[in-house]
């Protein structure tokens, strides 16, 4: 079983700047100060690991992944690497995407001005170190390029087109072995991105759920809103894009549209005969969904939204849930220049 045991703690300031196209709010949205002393928890911290810079510039960790199956923790690096790391804080790199064999042309950090853009998160299936089942060796990433030539699955109906983001599915031939051995990725989907900021978000598998529950061995995709400012597009409520969403999705299915992987036929909007409505959607109106995990006594699914002016937001999603962005900002209603 493949647990998630923390979200990488990376401050991207640049995530919440404020554009001009949204008025500014008071800086302190409650009434009544929270007294700094209060819910405080002290933990000591000691250094376990560290990784190492990549053409010159510091590693840019996103998520830190607990692999069970080979006693190994594996953590990601924007500029598109994977690494494994020992319980004792040895390091090593186990892929590297951006290797011209993979033909991956990793869109990296360096390239977008507030450096949003790269390997966006990675998850290994619950089979990953079962031989004979069909989720063995499975590894999936979920990346920027710059690859722009093959036709998106998903369009975002404006925008600059400034890059894809692709779903890609890697098959080591030994999961225990210290790098990656397989072959190339196999891309299950791609979305044409509208800004350089607000890319994707964290990806996983709910480790709560056993063989043989509904959500055993579906993939969740966290999708932001496609960058600019106040969802410039306005389409984290259009439930016909994927953007600003919360998806999940068979790896192993095929009843996409592109044949590439499956909809999960208990998706909220999978059967409502409504062509206007995508089967992927899981849950809609997030922002930014750089973190979520599992809460382990209910099997809740937790998200991390990045917020823009008021307040950063930790939500409950339920299927089919609508978090509200970009109506509100939690629990604040979301006042722009073209509404009140």
């Amino acid at each position: 079983m493949i647990r998630s045991v923390v979200q990488a703690a990376v401050a991207v300031a640049a995530m919440l700047i404020a554009y001009p196209a949204v008025a500014q709010v008071t800086n302190d949205p409650f009434p009544d100060p929270i007294p700094a002393s209060e819910g405080v928890i002290v933990v000591g911290l000691e250094e376990f690991a560290a990784l190492p810079d990549v053409d010159g510039a510091p590693a840019r960790p996103m998520v830190l992944i607990d692999e069970p199956g080979s006693a190994r923790l594996f953590v990601n690096d924007m500029w598109g690497l994977v690494y494994s790391i020992s319980y004792d804080g040895a390091v090593t790199q186990y892929l590297d995407a951006r290797e011209s064999r993979w033909e991956v042309e990793v869109e990296t950090p360096e390239r977008a001005p507030i450096m949003e853009m790269g390997l966006q998160s990675f998850a290994f299936h619950p089979q990953f170190n079962e031989p004979g089942t069909a989720g063995y060796g499975k590894l999936y990433t979920w990346i920027d390029t710059n690859d722009t030539a093959p036709e998106p699955d998903f369009i975002p109906g404006g925008g600059d087109a400034t890059h894809h983001i692709v779903l890609l599915e890697w098959t080591a031939r030994d999961p225990a072995a210290a790098t990656y051995d397989g072959g190339p990725p196999r891309e299950l989907l791609r979305a044409e991105q509208p800004f350089d900021n607000h890319n994707g978000g964290r990806i996983g598998f709910n480790w709560t759920s056993s063989p043989g529950a509904p959500d055993f061995g579906l993939l969740y995709l966290g999708m932001a809103d496609g960058g600019a400012a106040g969802d410039e597009l306005d389409i984290a409520q259009d439930l016909s894009r994927v953007f600003g969403k919360i998806l999940r999705v068979h790896p192993l299915g095929s009843n996409s549209v592109n044949g590439r992987y499956g909809v999960p036929a208990d998706n909220p909007y999978a059967r409502d005969g409504d062509d206007r409505t995508l089967g992927e959607i899981f849950a809609s109106g997030v922002r930014n969904p750089q973190g979520f995990d599992w809460d382990p006594s209910t099997g809740d699914l937790l998200m991390a939204d990045i917020g823009q002016s008021v307040v950063e937001t930790l939500n409950v999603v339920p299927l089919g849930g609508d978090l509200g962005w970009n109506t509100w900002e939690g629990s604040y209603r979301v006042v722009t220049n073209t509404r009140v």
